[in-house]
């Protein structure tokens, strides 16, 4: 299911890990609009375990974010294991963010590989590949978390094939020099770059996203439709208050 363009407001989640059935379980039995799965950090994650990841979150949408901008073979596995929304890290320019889109798009709007994979269940020279109709299902996004992709941040948003941006707060703040900072993620600096930029992209007709951590940050980014909130604060704060309850 393809999650982007919306005209609603998307509240996702992200799991500390993709490889735990049993929290990927617990996860799709809430009314989250999406499942994040995170294979930037996840190092010990296999990529050919994603068919089944996928196969077992079910009906719920799932969002993937691809190990690294630089392997864009990772997107051709990506895909043909069966997602069909993307998340390309550290995007820092229009030439990069076109370099994905045409990795994810079937010719003529981008050189992807066909093969018969997941995405088209196995289909076989004998039948058509219906690779215009899965390029109408693919989403891209494109994050930008340095100074340098905030500096360019509209031609990415820009660029034909990006459908939206997410914004990093993490290494944003890591490239503006507060990630020591107590809540850096609520840093005076970090939080006027994620409004400013976040209204470039808006500006170019493109939706953005970023990380939530609960009602107020929400409120905050009003205007932000894609919501990832962290499976990991939710688990810590949640288990936190149980305790604090019995205490």
């Amino acid at each position: 299911m393809r999650l982007l363009p919306t005209a609603t407001r998307l509240i996702g989640v992200l799991p500390p890990s993709p490889s735990c059935p049993s929290t990927l379980s617990l996860l799709k039995s809430l009314p989250f609009s999406f499942i994040f799965l995170d294979l930037e950090h996840t190092p010990h994650y296999p990529l050919h375990k994603l068919p089944d990841t996928l196969n077992h979150i079910g009906l719920t949408p799932s969002l993937v974010r691809i190990p690294g901008k630089n392997s864009l073979d990772n997107i051709q596995k990506v895909l043909d294991s069966g997602a069909q929304n993307l998340l390309i890290p550290m995007i820092n320019n229009e030439e990069e963010a076109a370099a994905v889109v045409s990795a994810a798009k079937f010719p003529p709007l981008g050189n992807r590989g066909c093969a018969a994979s997941f995405w088209n269940d196995f289909g076989t020279p004998l039948t058509p590949f219906a690779t215009s109709e899965a390029n109408d299902q693919v989403s891209v996004g494109v994050q930008i978390e340095t100074m340098e992709g905030v500096k360019n941040a509209r031609a990415i948003a820009a660029t034909p094939g990006v459908d939206w941006v997410f914004l990093g707060p993490v290494d944003l703040a890591s490239s503006l020099g507060v990630i020591e900072s107590e809540e850096f993620f609520r840093h005076e600096d970090v939080q006027r770059v994620l409004k400013d930029v976040g209204e470039i992209i808006l500006s170019e007709g493109k939706e953005v996203g970023t990380l939530i951590t609960n009602k107020e940050d929400t409120q905050t980014f009003s205007s932000f439709k894609v919501n990832v909130a962290l499976g990991s604060s939710m688990l810590l704060d949640g288990s936190k208050q149980f305790l604090n309850d019995l205490a």
